[in-house]
């Protein structure tokens, strides 16, 4: 199965039974059983393959992937939530915009944008939000 032309890979395993899903660029996205038809799970998913395309790989695997997994790691630990980190926002944000901002978004679910400035919202590289927005991603 693809999605948008990149492979779609099911597992059963580890956090994958709970709904997980991970990207590896030019290899394809890994979902739990039964996500492989979840239209806005995927969505998500591609928009980091946009990061990847956009930025590079080098930007992306240390940058994006180091900052997504701590995310991921501390919303279980801290109760910190892992979708208003900047590397998961932006990801949907190039998605929201790839996809011609669809109607069906869920904002709720996938946001477009921070939910205020705070240390994971924004890139470390960054001095805050407006200027990753204007200077990275509408670049």
């Amino acid at each position: 199965m693809k999605f948008h032309g990149v492979r779609i890979f099911q597992l059963n395993i580890g956090n994958f039974k709970k709904g997980a899903a991970m990207t590896i660029p030019e290899i394809g996205i890994f979902v739990g059983k039964g996500m492989q038809h979840d239209t806005e799970l995927l969505r998500h998913e591609f928009g980091h393959i946009l990061q990847h395309r956009k930025w590079g790989f080098w930007f992306f695997w240390h940058y994006i992937v180091s900052a997504s997994l701590k995310s991921a790691r501390n919303q279980k630990r801290k109760n910190a939530p892992h979708m208003h980190t900047w590397t998961e926002w932006s990801a949907n944000w190039l998605a929201y915009q790839y996809f011609d901002k669809p109607i069906d978004w869920n904002f709720r679910r996938f946001p477009i944008a921070p939910a205020g400035e705070s240390r994971i919202s924004k890139p470390k590289f960054s001095a805050s939000n407006q200027i990753f927005i204007e200077e990275w991603l509408e670049a």
